[in-house]
């Protein structure tokens, strides 16, 4: 199995609550308020400042001494050893200080407190030492520093391997300085004699050295020796060319040399402090100078410090005669800490200059995301300016007098300065070590004061920086001062930072050893003041007066949620003992607040942080005007910092392969270590709620509903409460959700996330998942669904390798109860039945076991995804227990869209962008589970039983009528139309009825009408068929519409005979006792049916005689030839009369087609008619075309003939389009222009082959002749006859005649069908047009002489003898004579 199914019920997996979604959002908007707080340059817009505050309570300190670390008992033994020289300082990467002895060089664990490791291996003094990175691509991976080692002789480097350790949770170990290895790497370049007196690394490995000549100095190394270049030289950064060419002794002038350097790698600057107090800055950036380094560009020298900071702060009284400015250290400000501000200088007084490569408009005329955008665009290119932005003045020495108040910045009496030789500065917290005494020093420390800060935000605009000092005195005289982690990424608000981020720990290195310091944060401060024996209220009111209630009440709880493991406690909030505990519970209950209507003129505290009144944020929607309580905000707060470190980082993401364009796998996005540590303080949260009932108030827990002095009634109080209640459950629900993610993912890590993913994710899946934040796994429904898929994954990998899911299921039950419910155990339970079914050897227990899987799969299959069901049924299907995988996928097809959504949608036309569309999707996949199943049983029909409608009559599906159009169209693509018509179930007409109407379709319909002797609907259908356009018909061609069309007329008789019969029927079955109304009703449906059909039948006929003139026009154009294209078109649909003509017969000059076409359409037009016929005759005469032609006959009258009766017979007895009498008339006047061809017989020979009866040719050509006569005896200039023409027009005729009435008798002696001029295929048409065969039916005399008028022949045959006699022409009266002799004997 690839995936295994959704496990949520039938219901769907639960969504997330409003309550739930509402907590996130107040969670979110504190984690907002949090990161409002401003920026050091935001703090520092004035051009100076000196603002301390005191603490509360008032002996509080910034930093606290920890523990001394002495040094080594051997390290002073080498002390002991000193001959010239000897430096100390602090390596906190590494957690190691350096010392060196002349040449030999110490690396002390200060943690360990005891190893320490000697480098002896070279004879020179040592006259300076650092810690760089090193250059990528150079060293193994084993090295992860370079230590750069000067001598007044040769510069070398040693590559330093470091492990610092980690602790179960995967974090760093909080003590053991981890283990250091040191490696020769035979990398050195000359001294040339120049004492290096300050060395500097880059990020990306660049090592620069100051030298004593006043040079800069760059230590260029690489992997190996080039063509041009040494593997490691000294490149001289400041001497101009020439210098290069003057001998070191003869040189004249020497640049100031530098006493110390600081990079700042984001903007790319060197900064070099000078010994005359002036600051130069490099620019790193743009194309390096030679081979193997990058860029280095002077971009200013700040000369006069000390006279620009007396312009800015005139209390600042160093840089003059009397007190010469001495800066001690530089400090880069990275932009994490502020936008514009970039290196703070602290000057031996203690002040702190803080400067800018931003210029002071852009400083002060851009703020937010213009200042942000500006800092950014100068950190890319060289910087303009270098100018001081801000001098911070001192704070007092004595802590004695830290207590007095805040130094007033705008007095002009000189502040009392510091003795300062050694500072530290890191994220706002700034360290100097003051002399103290000879013995001592004093480390002065000031850090911001958050809460004032916060007070003065929501007072005014723009707050300027005020800080807390103290002052905590050490033995012996200060080296260097470090923070012990410098990888932690500190913050200035200390109130957002106490739950996320580890306490800040300092080294301070003396010649006594290591002093650890400690920053105290407010929460640090509260817990001293609740620690004291006996508290005071005054003091605890003092105290949310300055930090606010919601803000104290957030320092509760994280007192009383700290973690319980001991190493973590101590990292992030030092415990206190059981009265601290009870204290901060007693102070959350007594002193929270209540919940309460804010005043009409007050506005809501939601926002505004440390320093708003007390209560919280006021709830939206219906209660906006309750204003809840500082417990309730209090624990907002808390679960904001607690949850910031996770809350929008990525829990997930993607990993690529080597040549892979996507991610192939997926991992955790956050430290598990770091999870942990969230999930640590979330579980404490939750402990101390489940443990203190009071924490959600009710009248059972005898709280008090509203303040005693209230005068609103106890229902608005009660209100206050409730809304209260709903929204601390809420927040309860949020921390319980986002612990069991947080276990969840835990949960993942230990069964190797990036193999499950890999094998059980697709590649959608995978994209979908990776970047998702943890917020959106804990309060989204996406979130959700990818917590279900990956335990999806989680259950299928272990199925793969064939294990028990049983104690994954209870840990995930355990851990996850909301993310597994009882859904999940039912489908995790069928899932193992299968797999244990697929184990057994005995059929029944299998067969046992998989009834059973399908019954739990089946109360759950609505949340199954399509995908997971067609793999469960693929292992019922193994199992060979396919009637319930199909089973399941309809249930699964019939539980996901209960209200039929799907069929609505298909029924809709399936419209763009429409979200039925994902039901009805699901919902064909699961059908397309049992096709596939029906689809593997047909093709292995040999073995066994063959598939007919009875089993496909079985399936569980009689109403589902989207599966049963998909059943029928798996029927039709497979060839199985048999059994379609077999399956008599409500849909297969409606199916067959469907848009789009295929032929195909069609087709099948009215054989199922015919099927289910539905006569009367399978003529309509076929009839459709005959009439369909041509982009609806699949290509029908002609000759099949008239097959279709044939087919109707048939079934339509059929049904038109079996409707009278049922009228009959009923009429004769008519009881008595039935209504009279009722029984007429029922007669006048089946009449009215009857009138139906027959005006159909009639229609059909209809269009059946227009369309064999069509083929006969089709037939015509392809004798004829390079009529292709029409042909083509008479092919594609049904033309009426008008299209016919119009567009074919009338252009292409098809006569015979016209005659045919105003014999269809009744037109009568005599001249037209004489014309056609005309041209006919004319045209046979010459041989020129027509069927003749392609008879391969002759031209001349035998040629008319045969055209004549060829038409005649399909024409007659039309008389618009075929006049008898016009027709005989032009027979006679051929013959008569044509004497030499002429043979007695020829017109009514000619005539009666084209099917004219004997007296229908007697009566056209008798009164032919008698018009003949008249012509002759009144002759007249405009007749067409004259004398002579008319003469021997009439005997022409009167011969005919006589050929006429000879033929006559011998046919009605005969009584049988007329032999000569028939063919057969003109006896089927005649018959088929109704046409009489003859008046004889038999050879009995008396009928014989019926069906000849005797005495209408004879009397005219008289006549005509009479006219001859006239007329002297005795050859034609002895012919007439002789045949009339003929007649009276015969009858």
């Amino acid at each position: 199995m690839q995936a295994l199914p959704d496990t949520q019920g039938a219901e769907g997996p639960p969504s997330p609550s409003a309550q739930l979604l509402q907590a996130s959002q107040l969670v979110e908007a504190k984690m907002q308020t949090d990161l409002k707080f401003p920026v050091v340059s935001e703090l520092l817009h004035a051009s100076a400042s000196g603002d301390y505050e005191t603490p509360v309570p008032r002996d509080w300190q910034v930093v606290t001494k920890q523990r001394l670390i002495p040094l080594p008992d051997a390290l002073f033994e080498q002390y002991d050893l000193l001959e010239c020289r000897c430096f100390m300082g602090l390596f906190p990467e590494i957690k190691r200080a350096w010392i060196t002895v002349d040449h030999r060089l110490f690396l002390w664990n200060y943690e360990d407190e005891s190893d320490f490791y000697s480098f002896e291996d070279q004879e020179q003094i040592i006259v300076s030492v650092a810690l760089v990175r090193p250059r990528p691509g150079v060293f193994v991976d084993a090295i992860k520093y370079v230590l750069a080692v000067a001598t007044p002789l040769e510069i070398f480097l040693l590559g330093v391997g470091y492990d610092a350790g980690s602790s179960p949770a995967g974090g760093r170990l909080a003590g053991g300085g981890g283990s250091v290895t040191l490696y020769a790497t035979q990398i050195s370049v000359p001294a040339d004699g120049v004492a290096m007196t300050s060395i500097a690394g880059s990020d990306d490995g660049r090592i620069f050295m100051s030298g004593n000549d006043g040079a800069l100095y760059e230590f260029v190394y690489q992997a190996a020796d080039g063509w041009l270049t040494k593997k490691a030289r000294k490149v001289n950064l400041t001497s101009s060319f020439v210098s290069y060419f003057v001998p070191t002794f003869l040189a004249t002038h020497h640049d100031t040399s530098a006493l110390s350097m600081a990079v700042d790698n984001d903007r790319m600057l060197l900064y070099v402090l000078l010994q005359d107090a002036s600051i130069k800055v490099f620019w790193l950036g743009g194309s390096g100078s030679g081979a193997g380094s990058g860029g280095f560009q002077l971009a200013h020298h700040h000369k006069s410090i000390g006279n620009s900071a007396a312009l800015l702060c005139p209390q600042f009284n160093e840089g003059t005669d009397s007190a010469p400015l001495e800066i001690v250290s530089m400090h880069v400000i990275p932009p994490t800490e502020s936008r514009t501000l970039s290196l703070v200088a602290i000057t031996g007084g203690g002040c702190r200059l803080y400067f800018s490569t931003v210029s002071r408009m852009q400083r002060f005329y851009e703020t937010g995301a213009a200042a942000a955008a500006a800092a950014a665009a100068s950190s890319a290119r060289q910087p303009e300016v270098f100018e001081i932005a801000h001098v911070r003045l001192p704070p007092e020495p004595q802590p004695t007098l830290a207590a007095a108040g805040p130094l007033l910045q705008g007095s002009r009496v000189p502040r009392q300065m510091l003795s300062v030789h050694t500072a530290f500065y890191r994220n706002g917290t700034a360290l100097l070590a003051h002399a103290w005494n000879e013995d001592h020093d004093s480390i002065v420390g000031a850090a911001p004061a958050c809460a004032q800060i916060l007070a003065r935000i929501a007072k005014q605009p723009r707050a300027t920086l005020s800080e807390l000092s103290s002052a905590a005195r050490i033995e012996g005289r200060t080296w260097a001062i470090a923070e012990t982690d410098s990888a932690a990424d500190g913050a200035l608000n200390d109130l957002a930072t106490v739950s996320c981020a580890p306490v800040r720990s300092f080294a301070v290195l003396t010649n006594a050893g290591v002093t650890v310091l400690e920053k105290q944060r407010p929460v640090d401060m509260f817990r001293m003041l609740i620690a004291q024996p006996a508290v005071q209220e005054a003091q605890i009111k003092e105290f949310v007066a300055t930090f606010s209630l919601d803000e104290t009440c957030a320092m509760c709880f994280t007192i009383l949620c700290a973690p319980s493991d001991g190493a973590l406690a101590r990292r992030y909030v030092p415990g206190g003992g059981m009265q601290v505990l009870g204290a901060a519970r007693r102070i959350l209950f007594e002193h929270g607040g209540l919940p309460h209507f804010a005043e009409a003129a007050s506005s809501s505290s939601f926002g505004a942080g440390a320093g708003a009144s007390d209560g919280g944020g006021a709830m939206s929607a219906a209660s906006e005007r309750i204003v809840l309580s500082g417990r309730h905000e209090g624990l907002a707060i808390y679960l904001a910092r607690v949850l910031y470190p996770v809350w929008k980082q990525p829990a997930a993401v993607g990993k690529k392969e080597r040549g892979s364009a996507e991610a192939t796998r997926l991992d955790l996005g956050i430290p598990i270590h770091r999870l942990m540590d969230v999930q640590d303080r979330l579980r404490g949260l939750l402990h101390f709620i489940n443990n203190n009932q009071r924490f959600v108030p009710d009248q059972l827990n005898q709280m008090p509903i509203q303040p005693a002095n209230s005068s609103r009634p106890a229902a608005d109080a009660a209100a206050c409460w409730r809304a209260e209640s709903e929204s601390l459950g809420a927040l309860y629900e949020l921390t319980q959700h986002a612990a069991e993610a947080i276990s969840f993912l835990c949960l993942l890590a230990d069964f190797n996330l990036p193999a499950i993913s890999e094998r059980s994710l697709t590649d959608a899946q995978r994209k979908s998942f990776a970047g998702t934040a943890f917020s959106d796994l804990v309060c989204t429904d996406g979130g959700r669904a990818m917590c279900r898929d990956l335990i999806l994954a989680l259950i299928s990998s272990q199925l793969k390798q064939n294990a028990s899911i049983d104690s994954i299921s209870d840990v995930l039950g355990q851990r996850c109860g909301t993310l597994f419910s009882a859904a999940d155990v039912a489908l995790y339970k069928a899932l193992e039945a299968l797999k244990l079914a697929g184990d057994s050897d005995e059929g029944a227990e299998a067969a046992a076991l998989g009834a059973g899987a399908l019954e739990l799969l089946t109360g759950i299959a609505g949340s199954l995804a399509a995908a997971q069901v067609r793999e469960i049924c693929a292992s019922f299907e193994a199992l060979g227990q396919g009637s319930a995988a199909a089973s399941l996928a309809l249930a699964c097809a019939a539980q996901s869209d209960p209200h039929d959504t799907a069929v609505a949608f298909w029924g809709d036309g399936a419209p763009a962008n429409d979200p039925r569309e994902a039901a009805y999707r699901k919902r064909m996949d699961c059908y397309g589970c049992v096709i596939e199943l029906l689809d593997k049983r047909r093709l292995a029909a040999a073995s066994g039983p063959p598939l007919d409608a009875k089993s496909l009559a079985a399936l569980p599906s009689a109403g589902d009528a989207l599966f049963q159009f998909a059943l029928y169209d798996w029927l039709l693509e497979t060839g199985q139309t048999a059994v379609l018509f077999q399956l008599h179930g409500p849909f297969v007409e409606q199916y067959l009825s469907l848009e789009p109407h295929t032929a195909a379709k069609s087709d099948m319909l009215w054989h199922y009408y015919i099927h289910e002797n539905e006569f009367g609907k399978a003529s309509l259908v076929q009839r459709g068929l005959a009439c369909a356009p041509d982009d609806e018909s699949d290509g029908i061609g002609l000759a099949r519409r008239i097959e279709y069309l044939s087919l109707s007329i048939g079934n339509c008789k059929i049904a038109v005979d079996a409707a009278r019969s049922r009228q009959q029927k009923q009429t004769q079955t008519q009881r008595p006792a039935r209504p009279a109304a009722a029984a007429a009703g029922d007669l006048a449906s089946e009449a009215d049916e009857i009138n139906e059909l027959a005006t159909m039948l009639r229609e059909s006929e209809d269009q059946l005689e227009i369309a064999q003139v069509q083929l006969a026009m089709q037939q015509q154009l392809r004798s004829l030839g390079g009529h292709e294209a029409a042909a083509a078109a008479l092919d594609r649909r049904l033309f009426t009369v008008t299209e016919l003509y119009d567009g074919f017969a009338e252009p292409l000059k098809l006569w015979d087609a016209v005659l045919q076409l105003f014999k269809v359409s009744n037109h009568d037009d005599p001249a037209f008619v004489g014309d056609i016929w005309q041209t006919i005759a004319r045209t046979a005469i010459d041989h020129d075309g027509g069927d003749s032609a392609a008879d391969g006959e002759a031209g001349g009258l035998m040629a008319v003939a045969s055209r004549v009766a060829r038409l005649g017979r399909r024409l007659y007895p039309s008389p618009a389009a075929f006049p008898v009498a016009l027709v005989a008339r032009i027979l006679v006047d051929l013959a008569r222009e044509r004497p030499l061809e002429y043979a007695p017989g020829f017109v009514c020979n000619t005539l009666v082959q084209a099917s004219v009866p004997h007296w229908a040719a007697f009566e056209a050509l008798n009164a032919l002749y008698l018009k003949s006569v008249a012509s002759r005896a009144q002759p007249s200039g405009g007749s067409s006859f004259d004398a002579e023409a008319a003469q021997t027009t009439a005997d022409l005729v009167a011969r005919e005649i006589a050929a006429l009435a000879t033929a006559w008798i011998e046919c009605a002696q005969n009584a049988g069908p007329l032999a000569e001029g028939f063919d057969p295929l003109a006896e089927s048409s005649s018959a088929g047009n109704g046409r009489p065969r003859s008046t004889a039916s038999s050879n009995n005399g008396g009928a014989s002489r019926a069906a000849l008028p005797l005495v209408a022949v004879d009397q005219a045959l008289s006549q005509y003898i009479i006219n001859a006699t006239l007329a002297n022409n005795a050859e034609l009266k002895n012919e007439l004579q002789r045949v009339q002799a003929h007649i009276r004997q015969a009858f």
